[in-house]
């Protein structure tokens, strides 16, 4: 089955009109057909084309007559080549927050409430301009019941190295022998170098001019108004650190990319082996994506190929050494390990070599056989406290007698927090799948109310037992003010299962570590801090100008905050997509870290910061399509000097800043659009 909307090419743009960076979004607006009929298993489909030197962002918004507001699909696409953009009918559900790539695309999100596909009667296209803007046009508009097999046109995109070729930027490495040579420069350097360590500072990078007691693991201490983390030796400690630090390189898309890339090694060539990998070993994409028909295709990491040129089999020590030395030079006291671990990254090796503290978010957070929203679990099941067990016995169990563990992140990002304004009780009274929490959280309402007459008084409901709040309410039903009050007090009861249970089953294997909490992202709500407040340390990723205004959101609190994840990029390098946050040069982004950086150390309760992340990632983009430009070293594993220079003077103060001895960084820096 095929149904086409609209064939031919129709301009974004009105005749005569020049959009330009910044301009709003462009849109194309079609009724649905009424004898267009969808289904959940059938495809939305659209040929696009978009002409400028950026990703372009294409957001598909889905109207019904049932919502006031419409469930937005957007994905970030290749420029300058016709892609087929497509999404799957059924994710208009949102039963996810990240959605696959397909050939052409990077990331892809989808934003709203639930939402029928066969509910439909609109959609617009709305096109973002991207930088040095020309146009942007569609071709058709279908709906099919097969995935197109439709791969963009192919186009050199890559030198040899990995670079951008359609671009040039002022540290930009024009040959593998130049990178070669300032590599082994580097590594003869690094050699019988890399444990040298900063002045001042204790064996874990801890402050020697403030000591508390020692108890031989990383703790929190409050003293004089303000919180610290405490190393080992008992030293005050802040945890100035980088994401993925131990990493060389990120593996992209390669199979049926390789017209992409210049002269790119075979997967077969055994020198180049370290160099690819499968995304059905990278567990993050599995648990995203499951074990799909792309899970054998071949991802190739530029980073890893470059340093095989350079140093042969002995790449990874050679990296390593280098590294090391960067991050005790630098003033690094602390890497991230994160859940997009490669199977072969060997974190491990390189955290007893070098000896640096390091925080760890675990993986494999226990689920549910069944999804109350997106992946909120069903948290009052069996199946979710012996998951839990497994998980905390698997994860951290191995790490538990380390003291160079500063602590553990217990989840990342929760898919379900990125839709902050929806009700997760009602989701699970309104839910299809049989869930055990809803016999839970009927004993809940029946412990509140005692008869059912008494709640179907409250809710102005019609329920004839206790026993149908067991199984799924009609979407249509309506509920009253005081039903919808109800649901969002037992929000937090399962928000607190969500956390607690498999906490304490961390807490069973693992007495001495820091549990850092949940890495909320984006604008995490009043519901999520409270539900946080049963961790040693309260954590959020915070992609904003500044992290004061979120910092400050939990004050009341009164509890030790890391920041997991921020960063800046440069628009005068890299990437066809700079950052989530971009100064319009690496100059300006060295300003931005200092005052970032200095002005949330001086938060007296933020304890630590984690920038993201070390490596810029891949033209073709990771796993799920994330290609950005805000590493702090590039694809030939060298450094942005601007932020060398940034990070060192930061170093040097940072102690002082969060003691309340000297005032933070204040130099202004300039921002880019948002929207590149």
């Amino acid at each position: 089955m095929e149904f086409d909307w609209f064939r031919g090419e129709r301009s974004f743009a009105p005749e005569g009109s020049s959009p330009r960076l910044g301009d709003p979004d462009l849109t194309l607006s079609f009724d649905r057909p009424k004898e267009s009929l969808w289904g959940e298993n059938d495809w939305f489909c659209c040929e696009v084309k978009c002409e400028q030197d950026s990703d372009a962002w294409l957001t598909v918004c889905f109207f019904s007559d049932e919502s006031s507001e419409p469930t937005m699909v957007k994905y970030e696409l290749l420029p300058n080549l016709w892609v087929t953009w497509r999404v799957r009918l059924d994710e208009l559900w949102s039963k996810r927050f990240f959605l696959p790539v397909f050939p052409g695309s990077y990331k892809g999100h989808i934003y709203g409430w639930p939402m029928s596909p066969e509910k439909v009667t609109r959609v617009e296209l709305r096109l973002r301009p991207g930088k040095d803007f020309q146009r942007a046009a569609l071709y058709r508009l279908y709906v099919t019941d097969q995935e197109p097999v439709a791969p963009p046109e192919k186009r050199r995109l890559m030198d040899e190295m990995g670079q951008l070729l359609t671009r040039e930027w002022s540290n930009k490495t024009h040959s593998v022998e130049e990178m070669s040579a300032r590599l082994r420069k580097e590594y003869q350097e690094a050699s019988g170098q890399e444990d040298e360590r900063r002045p001042g500072l204790s064996r874990w990078g801890g402050y020697l001019n403030k000591r508390f007691d020692a108890t031989g693991w990383f703790r929190t201490q409050k003293a004089d108004g303000r919180w610290w983390l405490v190393d080992p030796d008992g030293y005050a400690f802040f945890s100035h650190g980088v994401c993925y630090g131990t990493r060389m390189g990120e593996f992209g898309w390669y199979t049926g990319m390789e017209d992409y890339y210049t002269a790119p090694p075979r997967p077969d060539d055994p020198e180049y082996r370290d160099a690819f990998t499968h995304p059905g070993l990278i567990a993050e994409y599995v648990k995203r994506h499951g074990v799909t028909s792309r899970s054998e295709e071949w991802m190739f990491n530029p980073a890893r190929a470059n340093m095989i040129r350079v140093f042969g089999k002995d790449w990874w020590e050679a990296w390593r050494r280098i590294n090391t030395r960067r991050f005790r030079k630098w003033g690094f006291n602390t890497t991230g390990i994160g859940i997009v671990n490669f199977i072969d990254e060997r974190a491990e090796d390189y955290l007893r070599l070098s000896q640096m503290p390091y925080v760890v978010t675990l993986k494999r957070f226990p689920t549910t056989e069944h999804f109350i929203f997106r992946d909120f679990p069903d948290v009052f099941s069996p199946e979710y406290a012996e998951n839990s067990r497994v998980f905390a016995e698997n994860e951290l169990g191995p790490l538990a007698n380390d003291p160079y563990l500063v602590g553990y992140f217990l989840h990342n990002e929760p898919e379900w927090l990125f839709q902050g304004d929806y009700c997760v009780a009602l989701e699970l009274l309104r839910k299809e799948e049989p869930l055990v929490t809803r016999r839970h959280m009927a004993n809940w309402l029946k412990e509140r109310y005692h008869t059912v007459e008494a709640l179907n008084a409250a809710w102005d409901t019609r329920f004839a037992a206790w026993e149908e709040l067991e199984q799924p309410v009609s979407r249509l039903m309506p509920l009253s003010d005081r039903a919808m009050k109800d649901l969002a007090e037992y929000e937090q009861v399962l928000i607190l299962a969500f956390g607690q249970i498999p906490l304490e089953a961390c807490r069973r294997v693992d007495a001495h570590h820091l549990c850092l909490g949940l890495r909320h992202g984006g604008a995490f709500s009043e519901k999520s801090v409270d539900g946080s407040a049963i961790f040693d340390v309260f954590s959020f990723n915070c992609y904003k100008p500044s992290a004061l205004p979120r910092l400050e959101k939990i004050r009341r609190l009164d509890k030790p905050t890391i920041i997991g994840e921020w960063h800046f990029g440069g628009a005068d390098c890299g990437l066809y997509r700079t950052a989530l946050l971009s100064c319009v040069s690496q100059e300006e982004r060295g300003k931005a870290y200092r005052r970032y950086l200095e002005e949330a150390a001086s938060c007296p309760w933020c304890v630590g910061a984690h920038y993201f992340e070390y490596n810029d990632q891949t033209v073709m983009g990771r796993f799920d399509g994330e290609h950005m430009e805000h590493g702090l070293i590039d694809c030939t594993n060298r450094p942005y000097p601007e932020m060398e220079k940034a990070i060192m003077a930061t170093s040097d103060v940072l102690y002082e800043v969060h003691a309340g001895e000297r005032p933070p960084y204040q130099e202004p820096f300039q921002l880019l659009d948002p929207h590149w």
